[in-house]
């Protein structure tokens, strides 16, 4: 990663980078080919320091804007790889990568690291799943990208995390569940189904989020997941359960039944082939 000594400031290359990048005069000075590097310093260099890793979403949104999604992904990639090596130390660095990344694919990869390299913390094992979910909660311009990720691990130890979305508004839940793009899997659907649950209005938005997953997968998975990945030699997904879009219809038919009108309930089982 280019870590030398720099002869005239007695800083290493990385945070001589980083501290170029938090002067608001100096930051102007950053060539193009050196923002990969530069915005992996800044999070290596504030991934335990929450005020500094605040900051770093202001210097991730100049990053994208002086650089190509190639060149963000491959900065991406190679932080994934460093964080991945040290045992997830360093983690909280992908969380500007995946909150704001402007494109949604770059966005969403970097919250699958966030999730599957995290760290545990001493009360909660998925600690990624957590920090996204509570970014959602807390701020109404997270991404939905942070959603699709967290629900596409397929795993239902997630579930109960999620819990803090089904309080959100119903028209923040509306928003999230327009720009749904992730897998169906169990873990997903049942998302779907707890955001009917507490909110009835969200009817229309719940069956076209199910609609939108059907195709996207000939079997509907429940998963273990090896989290965090590094942890595992063979960090291998183990199926739990599988079942065909209609056998998931069939499971899910008594709680779509009385939530969706005959056209909504029409429109989802024909998604599901049922």
């Amino acid at each position: 990663m280019g870590l030398y000594q720099d002869n005239f400031t007695g800083l290493s290359e990385l945070e001589r980078l980083a501290a170029m990048a938090h002067d608001p005069v100096r930051v102007h000075e950053i060539g193009t080919d050196q923002w990969p590097l530069t915005m992996m310093a800044c999070g290596l260099m504030a991934s335990n320091d929450e005020e500094k890793l605040e900051e770093n979403f202001d210097i991730y949104d100049i990053f994208a804007a002086k650089t190509t999604v190639a060149a963000r992904k491959s900065s991406l990639i190679q932080l994934s790889r460093f964080i991945t090596g040290r045992k997830g130390e360093g983690w909280k660095s992908l969380i500007p990568y995946a909150s704001n990344e402007p494109d949604e694919a770059l966005s969403r990869k970097a919250a699958t690291y966030v999730v599957t390299l995290a760290q545990p913390g001493p009360t909660e094992p998925l600690a990624g799943v957590q920090e996204l979910v509570n970014r959602l909660v807390r701020d109404e311009f997270a991404p939905t990208t942070l959603l699709d990720a967290v629900l596409s691990l397929a795993d239902m130890r997630v579930l109960p995390l999620l819990q803090p979305l089904f309080e959100l508004p119903a028209e923040r839940l509306e928003e999230l569940l327009d720009e749904l793009e992730t897998t169906p899997n169990r873990l997903s659907c049942t998302f779907v189904l707890r955001v009917l649950e507490a909110h009835p209005s969200l009817a229309q938005e719940a069956a076209d989020a199910l609609c939108r997953m059907a195709p996207l997968s000939p079997v509907i998975l429940d998963l273990a997941l090896p989290i965090p990945t590094w942890a595992f030699e063979k960090p291998t997904p183990q199926p739990l359960h599988g079942w065909t879009p209609a056998e998931y219809f069939a499971r899910m038919l008594p709680e779509l039944q009385p939530a969706l009108d005959a056209d909504q309930l029409q429109e989802v089982r024909e998604a599901f082939k049922a």
